[in-house]
């Protein structure tokens, strides 16, 4: 069975695409309720701990909460679901519009009260759960009131989230008639399920169940890679979707595409403190990618990003663009410089997803200003953008002694500092010609002050087809000029 095994590929910009989203969330609407609590000895009327309580605190659950981490990342979102009619339904309410989340959309059910878990908690650990809860579907004319509200605001919509935690909304019926809904003005759907009648999901495009939930729904016990992929298979029978991304918390996520071979994404939380809302916060942030633009695969590594931030702390939480950012990049920083048998495997994934792969070398001994606007520029031509390096002995044979004055395991982690700089790679040879021939890049780009030419390697690729292009000079300095320059200022102190 062929496994590919997905790397990095980020673009910070990609972030900043969100405000521009309109997303609906439609499911089970819930409230968790945190009590923290101290206990230090027993009840004296029964053999049970004594909780005194310190602290309690109120935040979206559920489909609600896939509400709040789309929101939090600047999105337009909006919620439909059912509520009760009762002081729970007042909070939530309360905590939503807070977050600048409209509640329009949440109609009330009297016979129902509003879906809450209550979790009680002694030194970060849970001591009990207690759940409020119904799940037997409402009447049909609740689910008829929300299916007009939404045909409504369809003008609205970009992308619709389906949160399903069997609560009793996301009725097969519902969904029959949501997604024709959406179907018949094509706009995508995706859905974290819950369950085992998969079928009532048919015609969305993902599904991202977790390991346990892909088990159930499959019918089948899952003890090996084989298994996993045979109930995926099964699934995407059933479901006809066309992407499966089963969440396998420590072990990571896969991505299950038909004709293609399963991807595995290693997770990257550093420690897991609490998986509660992991799920929700993943299919919020494949939303947020995939509704942008994005591939299932790089939907399926953002969503894996933002549930390793959310899994490292207590309780639902929710990410911010700034935490995400830092995060990416922190993760990325020491992944990025590959060698030249793994960048051989990240362009051929890369191509296969029509992306544009950009290429431009040097020896890039002392970075400067110059350098940096290059590369951005030359980032913006292509949808990646890799770097060879000339290694320590290739610099010396073109340069001469004393040089390079920095090491290339500190250069080639300076440029992987940039975000627009996606990977490193260090050549030995004089000239890149070698990576040329192996990579293929669409587009290879050097500056203006050499002639087309005289470019080494530019016959090589027109040859199979590809770009060459010439940038203008960003600035006036030169890695020569400055080591002149401090050399002439270190005379001048002696």
């Amino acid at each position: 069975m062929r496994i590919k095994t997905q790397t990095p590929l980020f673009d910070a910009s990609l972030i900043n695409e969100y405000r521009n989203l309109r997303i609906l969330v439609v499911g089970d609407v819930m409230m968790d309720h945190y009590i923290q609590a101290d206990v230090e000895r027993t009840s004296p009327e029964a053999p049970v701990a004594v909780a005194s309580v310190r602290s309690e605190d109120y935040v979206p659950g559920g489909a609600a909460n896939v509400a709040a981490n789309i929101k939090a990342m600047g999105a337009k979102v909006f919620l439909a679901g059912i509520i009760g009619r009762d002081d729970n339904a007042e909070i939530l309410c309360s905590l939503l519009q807070k977050r600048g989340i409209g509640v329009s959309l949440l109609f009330r059910d009297p016979a129902r009260p509003t879906t809450l878990k209550t979790r009680i908690l002694s030194r970060g650990q849970q001591i009990i759960r207690i759940d409020r809860e119904e799940k037997i579907p409402p009447p049909w004319s609740i689910h008829q009131k929300i299916l007009r509200a939404i045909s409504k605001r369809c003008s609205d919509i970009g992308g619709v989230v389906i949160s399903d935690y069997a609560k009793g909304v996301c009725a097969p019926q519902f969904l029959k008639s949501l997604l024709r809904f959406m179907r018949q003005r094509h706009i995508p759907v995706l859905c974290d399920p819950k369950g085992l009648d998969f079928a009532k999901y048919r015609g969305v495009e993902a599904l991202t169940p977790n390991f346990k939930e892909t088990q159930e729904a499959a019918g089948m016990s899952l003890m090996d890679k084989a298994s996993l992929k045979n109930a995926a298979r099964k699934i995407l029978k059933i479901t006809q979707a066309k992407a499966l991304v089963v969440t396998c918390g420590q072990s990571g996520v896969s991505l299950f595409i038909p004709g293609k071979p399963q991807l595995h994404i290693p997770a990257h939380a550093r420690e897991v403190y609490d998986p509660t809302g992991a799920g929700d916060t993943f299919i919020s942030h494949f939303a947020l990618a995939f509704f942008s633009g994005c591939s299932f695969s790089q939907a399926t590594e953002m969503g894996n990003y933002a549930s390793a931030i959310a899994v490292a702390r207590l309780g639902v939480a929710v990410v911010t663009p700034g935490e995400l950012s830092s995060f990416i990049r922190s993760e990325t920083f020491s992944t990025k410089k590959k060698s030249l048998e793994e960048m051989k495997v990240i362009v051929k994934n890369l191509k296969a997803d029509r992306k544009k792969v950009v290429f431009t070398n040097g020896c890039f001994d002392l970075l400067h200003i110059g350098h940096i606007k290059f590369l951005q520029a030359a980032r913006e031509l292509g949808d990646c953008l890799i770097v060879g390096i000339n290694t320590d002995a290739s610099v010396r044979r073109i340069k001469g002694k004393g040089r390079p004055l920095i090491n290339e395991t500190e250069r080639a982690d300076l440029l992987s500092s940039l975000h627009f700089v996606d990977y490193v790679v260090l050549f030995d040879e004089t000239t890149p010609e070698p990576l040329l021939h192996a990579l293929k890049p669409d587009i290879l780009v050097k500056g203006k002050n050499l002639r087309l030419e005289e470019i080494v390697g530019n016959d090589i690729v027109r040859k199979y087809g590809g770009e060459v292009y010439r940038l203008p000079f960003f600035s006036n300095i030169s890695t020569s000029d400055l080591l002149k320059n401090i050399f002439e200022n270190l005379k001048k102190q002696e």
